[in-house]
């Protein structure tokens, strides 16, 4: 069953910038980042957990947490950006 497209649009509770370049912005944004994930990244636990809360139309603040978690396992978040912001 596919996803609403309004659940899709929900924003994440933060933007999460990711050191290949792109930044998740909305559920759909993770879902696309997700489904072009290489195997071995893509049957690791962690982002098994958060595509089941995706699926499960978890709220975003789980979703976000989950995604975070995930992409800081793979080295993937920019931690960069909120060590700019908290020197702001």
């Amino acid at each position: 069953m596919p996803l609403p497209p309004r659940y899709l649009a929900t924003k994440l509770t933060e933007p999460l910038p990711t050191t290949d370049g792109g930044t998740l912005r909305t559920v759909g944004d993770a879902v696309a980042y997700m489904t072009a994930l290489p195997k071995h990244r893509e049957l690791a636990k962690v982002w098994q957990h958060a595509a089941k809360l995706i699926i499960a139309r978890e709220p975003v603040q789980a979703v976000t947490r989950a995604l975070s978690l995930a992409l800081f396992t793979d080295a993937k978040l920019d931690l960069g950006h909120k060590r700019a912001r908290a020197r702001a």
